[in-house]
């Protein structure tokens, strides 16, 4: 308590804000900020800004923020400045104007200020409000990536990767993404494990790799949870783990990664790795499917077909096959010209069938080149033609 008496305002201001020795009390903060800015504090004053703009304390209040944070600029704040630099880019507060938010980055990263470099690199790369130039971002990355930036050691990495501005290099790529991923950046993480994988810019060490995979997977990066769902469903480098490969598919799918949907789906049906559940299954088949999966589109038209996990439903299986069919799966081409050819759930219409089985036939699809052929021989929605069939017949056959 002694302590606590005889600090500053600057200091109390501090612990209150952080909740450091003394329960978090922002609108105490702001109070003891508020006497240190009077006597020129700046740090207290870019602390007052922050609790406007977030409305800590206090209600939200753009005007007043923005204030504090030039008044804070003016004293050579790198924050302050970095700060509006963001406001400017973004457009928040006041009009977006790209020239006036370069000019803060750069003041700001004169200081060192890392994420001013970060985003000045980011300026650059993208052609954000300047003229794109890879040379300059990376001047601007290198600067921010030795400071400890995850995301510009990310982004040089994939500079290397493509050739952007560097020539390519993959041992430097692999560098960057180490550096990102000792800090425990998922990107990183995923992107140095790919490397590792397919051994990219060094040796190859797919254990080594697996660890990075599953890091990255814990952290919720969608591709590495998919891509460890891959390896335990497919047993590469290791058993094979249903549970496991579910586990992870799930945890992808939840983040909306459409693949992962459809095989998570497709393990409710089949009760590999988890209870069979059909109505699991289908939630996800329709999330999938919503997203433009052709795979799920067919796999509930098939559903809605076969009655095996919900009841027959002709006029569904037809709706889903012709999504898929229209998106070039040829599985759902066959089993829409199948519909046509007999007519079931929907009118008989061999022309109809005809064009199917053909788009199908062309991808390969044997079963619709028998079919076809058949149809050619024997004049069904097509010109009668034996050698056309034959031809088609023998097609099948090989």
């Amino acid at each position: 308590m002694d302590f606590i008496e005889s600090s500053t305002p600057m200091d109390k201001g501090l612990m209150h804000f952080k909740g450091d020795g003394v329960p978090q009390n922002y609108k105490k903060a702001k109070e003891f900020f508020e006497k240190a800015a009077s006597g020129g504090h700046v740090q207290a004053i870019l602390y007052l800004a922050i609790i406007f703009y977030e409305g800590l304390g206090v209600e939200q209040d753009d005007s007043k923020a923005l204030a504090y944070f030039e008044e804070a600029a003016k004293k050579g704040n790198a924050k302050a400045m970095f700060a509006l630099g963001r406001i400017y880019i973004t457009g928040h507060v006041v009009e977006q104007n790209y020239d006036t938010a370069r000019e803060y980055f750069e003041s700001s990263a004169r200081q060192g200020e890392v994420e001013a470099l970060l985003n000045l690199g980011m300026m650059y790369y993208e052609g954000v409000g300047v003229t794109q130039d890879y040379s300059k971002a990376r001047v601007y990355l290198e600067q921010a990536a030795q400071k400890g930036a995850a995301e510009a050691q990310n982004n040089l990495a994939y500079m290397y990767v493509q050739a952007k501005g560097v020539e390519k290099d993959l041992e430097k790529a692999r560098e960057y993404y180490s550096f990102s991923a000792r800090q425990g950046n998922k990107q990183g993480e995923y992107q140095l494990a790919l490397m590792y994988w397919n051994g990219d810019g060094g040796e190859q060490d797919r254990p080594k790799a697996r660890g990075y995979f599953e890091k990255a997977a814990y952290q919720g990066e969608v591709e590495a949870q998919f891509f460890m769902a891959n390896i335990y469903y497919h047993g590469q480098e290791m058993a094979v783990d249903y549970k496991r490969a579910a586990y992870f598919y799930e945890k992808a799918a939840r983040q909306g990664h459409v693949q992962a949907q459809n095989m998570i789906g497709y393990m409710y049906s089949e009760g590999q790795g988890v209870s069979k559940d059909y109505k699991l299954a289908i939630y996800w088949y329709e999330q999938a499917a919503n997203c433009g999966d052709v795979q799920a589109q067919y796999s509930l038209g098939y559903v809605y077909l076969a009655g095996q996990i919900i009841k027959i439903d002709l006029v569904r299986a037809f709706e889903y096959f012709q999504t898929a069919a229209e998106n070039g799966y040829d599985l759902a081409q066959f089993n829409l010209a199948i519909m046509y050819y007999k007519g079931d759930g929907v009118p008989q219409d061999f022309l109809k069938a005809a064009f199917w089985f053909e788009k199908a036939e062309a991808q390969g699809h044997k079963k619709s080149s028998f079919i076809l052929g058949k149809m050619y021989l024997e004049g069904q929605g097509v010109p009668h033609n034996h050698d056309k069939g034959m031809a088609l017949i023998a097609k099948s056959e090989g």
